[in-house]
């Protein structure tokens, strides 16, 4: 049903006249450039899909990385890479950067990996009428190709000169290199000299996003008195650290739940006489009896958040309702910070009305903020409250993200190509 739906989108988009509004000549001809382009954009794309490049194929991520790089080149765009320690078993970050006076620097995100591994089913590009799939294909090759046919159409239209345009790709967005502090440090660097962000993952047709949350892990351990059953809640045995654990994560739904934007999720859960939870395989294993109580108890997962101040006070929240212990029980709770939240802010909101602007001009309609609840986090959420605004989504219409029914809608890649030229070239003029 959802592949319809895509097509329907692309129908519906293209099917008709596009009726643009006050564009000038320099606006039509970068985007009649990118709609001559189309077939060597696909082709291109096509050509970075099948290429394997799970975040952990260190290789292949650098095949991607190596056949972009000259195309950057050919735009004026110097490259380089920055390695990750070997240890990190992480391929680099490619890095593209065209320097100049006018404009406001711009900093443009994507990423070289995908989730797929080498030994996975789903390998190849394919095109079936106005759809492809493939690994990557939306998330983030085909963001990687808008940035590059948009950065082409501005080259043909004599106005990438003399801009600051830095492009970084990652290669490890799906599972990022630990520490972040390493792995996302040039990213970082760039940022400390760059104006705007604008990120290139999975768009919409109608939609932009202005914040994205954060997310950060937590693990909680609970300790009880192990005895027959039959003396559960009675003292001095007590209640045991499953109540313990049911407890804790039960007052969190009742208390925290309804919180906008805030969001946690038990990912796994182990309790009995003995458990051994592994943290970097995220497994693990329990013993107990049905005439036992549980001695120890375990659950583990992430908290989402829309903002520093809402994981703050969720964290607090959560401190209180696991030092309130059940008789003859114990509890403790760890948290580890992950991917930081990108909020929502006026000049993120300035800059999505400057997106649809751009998007009215060239006859495809408004458009509106995104729901936060509908994006993870991202590259781009590491360095935000380092920019002047940030906008996420500006990457190829699709869908199955993550899942071998990845989709990309061919129809609609010249229509966002479009958008993001003529939204950096604005940029770059103000």
């Amino acid at each position: 049903m959802r592949r319809v739906i895509i097509c329907m989108i692309s129908l519906c988009v293209f099917a008709q006249p596009i009726f643009a509004e006050n564009i000038t000549p320099t606006e039509q001809r970068i985007a009649d450039y990118i709609v001559k382009q189309q077939p060597a954009q696909i082709a291109l794309l096509k050509k970075l899909v099948n290429i394997n490049s799970g975040t952990e194929n260190v290789k292949g991520v650098h095949r991607v990385g190596e056949m972009v790089r000259p195309q950057f080149k050919q735009l004026g765009f110097t490259t380089q890479w920055f390695e990750q320690p070997k240890s990190m078993h992480r391929a680099g970050t490619l890095i593209a950067e065209h320097q100049g006076t006018k404009g406001k620097r711009l900093l443009l995100i994507a990423h070289l990996d995908t989730v797929f591994p080498p030994q996975s089913d789903f390998q190849r590009f394919a095109i079936n009428g106005n759809l492809a799939t493939g690994p990557g294909v939306v998330d983030d090759k085909g963001g990687i190709v808008v940035i590059l046919y948009a950065l082409k159409a501005l080259q043909a239209a004599d106005v990438l000169k003399d801009t600051t345009i830095t492009v970084v790709l990652t290669g490890d967005e799906e599972e990022s290199g630990k520490p972040t502090s390493i792995s996302r440090k040039p990213l970082i660097d760039i940022a400390n000299n760059s104006d705007i962000a604008l990120d290139f993952e999975l768009g919409t047709l109608d939609t932009l996003t202005i914040a994205r949350r954060g997310i950060s892990n937590w693990f909680i351990r609970t300790e009880g008195n192990s005895s027959h059953s039959s003396e559960i809640f009675q003292n001095p045995v007590g209640y045991g650290a499953v109540f313990e654990l049911s407890r804790i994560l039960n007052t969190m739904r009742d208390e925290l739940s309804n919180e906008e934007y805030l969001s946690f999720n038990p990912g796994i859960i182990l309790g009995g006489t003995t458990i051994d939870f592994k943290k970097t395989t995220t497994t693990g294993s329990a013993f107990g009896k049905q005439n036992v109580i549980a001695k120890e108890a375990f659950a583990s997962g992430d908290l989402r958040y829309i903002s520093t101040e809402q994981k703050l006070d969720a964290k607090q929240k959560i401190l209180t309702i696991v030092e309130n212990h059940l008789p003859g029980t114990t509890a403790s709770i760890t948290f580890v910070d992950g991917i930081p939240s990108m909020p929502p802010t006026k000049d993120n909101l300035k800059l999505l009305k400057k997106y649809s602007a751009v998007s009215v001009t060239l006859g495809y309609g408004t458009i509106t903020a995104s729901d936060p609840n509908s994006r993870g986090a991202g590259d781009i959420s590491y360095i935000a409250n380092k920019m002047q605004a940030n906008v996420s989504g500006l990457g190829p219409i699709g869908q199955g993200t993550h899942s071998t029914n990845e989709t990309l809608a061919l129809d609609a890649l010249a229509m966002q190509t479009q958008r993001a030229a003529l939204f950096i070239y604005r940029l770059t003029q103000e």
